[in-house]
């Protein structure tokens, strides 16, 4: 009986030690290595490898590095900017990219020459955590601040590619917003694609900008879709990618 007790206590103990940190933890205790895994290496968040990176690059698709999202994330990186917004129109969240440099929560190389990109569901309530605990770091969980950001109800989903090589404001606006809003698309089986209804870019420099992609919440995904797939296009260069939305569940809902 002792022997069959002290099994399931093992048992029990590896289960806990396997689980991810945002099913066993409030967002409030996350240190900054979880915080970037979050934002970097996730259900929610991933990268992209652009072969010879956007500006004046050649024809190509860009790849996923991240091996489905549950790699090791980056510690460090990102400073302490203006968190989310509630109308996901936000396009500081606070979330460093590498660029051509390195660095940031991203990194910077991609291998063979290629420019790492970090993709993110900025919306998603984990992210919104996420980048709240680095913002307010010990007053997470008690600045009413923080709160009414977290309680604030997002009309649209935000994905932003963090980090974008070579882009600056200038891609969000003229021909160019509008060529980067009709090729845009998310897609799940059986649906109509989603186009975004708005474009946003900040930053830029060796850092890369980071450019949000507002989709409305016209189309509803569900779990039962299984995957939904992100696809844009700069110039020549196509990037898409791919979510597992049976993992993109936070405390029994989707997040997206």
């Amino acid at each position: 009986m002792l022997k069959k007790l002290s099994g399931l206590l093992l048992l029990s103990a590896l289960c806990i030690w396997a689980a991810d940190f945002w099913t066993t933890k409030p967002f409030t205790d996350w240190n900054e290595k979880e915080i970037a895994k979050m934002i970097s290496s996730s259900p929610w968040a991933d990268k992209v490898t652009i072969a010879g990176g956007v500006s004046g690059g050649g024809p190509g698709i860009a790849e996923t590095a991240g091996g489905g999202g549950r790699g090791g994330g980056r510690g460090g990186g990102g400073g302490r900017s203006s968190g989310p917004q509630g109308d996901g129109a936000n396009t500081d969240p606070g979330v460093a990219g590498g660029g051509g440099g390195g660095g940031g929560d991203f990194g910077g190389g991609g291998g063979g020459g290629g420019v790492s990109v970090g993709i993110l569901w900025q919306t998603a309530m984990p992210v919104r955590q996420a980048l709240i605990k680095r913002q307010y770091g010990a007053e997470a969980g008690t600045s009413p601040e923080a709160k009414a950001k977290l309680d604030r109800v997002d009309q649209v989903y935000v994905l932003i590619l963090v980090g974008m090589p070579g882009y600056t404001l200038s891609a969000a606006q003229g021909d160019r917003k509008a060529g980067l809003l009709d090729l845009t698309t998310l897609t799940a089986s059986g649906k109509p694609p989603l186009k975004p209804i708005d474009v946003q870019v900040s930053g830029g420099g060796r850092g890369g900008a980071n450019i949000s992609f507002l989709f409305p919440k016209t189309t509803p995904f569900t779990v039962e879709d299984k995957e939904v797939e992100f696809f844009t296009k700069f110039d020549k260069t196509a990037i898409k990618h791919k979510f597992k939305l049976k993992d993109m569940v936070f405390n029994g809902k989707l997040e997206m």
